[in-house]
């Protein structure tokens, strides 16, 4: 078990990786309707990899050098740990560097114009895509509920490591 919480960052990069790869093969639908969208497609694929590990990445470097014990170092940013302080600045940098592509870069209006990158499901059970106008109102929702997870991990009592 000890194992699983001091190298979770190799878990979480297969996870980012599948889940571009997904997208990815979810996207050649689309391409195959509209050529002109591939790059844009591609494009937000390699944003998914490249962007999306960024996190797991310093994790892995404070686990390889042994300057983190485990994850669980993540949740005591308070303890100023220099590896940890480099995560949470650098989540807090991605949010900084996503809402300026979202509304100062046009970037809610191209994941509506490449359908399948987000969805949003009906209480019919059906799912559409995803609006401009919506992910510029429901953003900020989850970009709050990440802001107080980290204000937690800062200001609250989170278990300490068991091991």
């Amino acid at each position: 078990m000890e194992l699983i919480f001091k190298h979770t960052w190799i878990l979480f990069i297969v996870v980012t990786f599948a889940n571009g790869f997904l997208l990815k093969y979810h996207s050649k639908k689309y391409i195959d309707k509209n050529s002109a969208l591939q790059t844009g497609y591609e494009n937000y694929f390699q944003g998914i990899i490249f962007y999306g590990n960024i996190p797991w990445i310093i994790m892995a470097i404070g686990d390889l050098t042994g300057l983190t014990h485990n994850t669980f170092d993540y949740f005591h940013p308070k303890a100023m740990n220099p590896m940890v302080l480099v995560f949470h600045a650098t989540v807090i940098l991605l949010w900084i560097l996503s809402i300026r592509w979202i509304y100062f870069k046009d970037g809610a209006h191209f994941i509506e114009q490449h359908p399948g990158l987000f969805r949003k499901n009906t209480w019919s059970g059906s799912s559409d895509d995803i609006t401009a106008k919506q992910i510029k109102l429901f953003f900020p929702l989850a970009l709050l509920g990440g802001m107080l997870g980290m204000i937690m991990m800062w200001f609250g009592n989170f278990p300490h490591s068991p091991f």
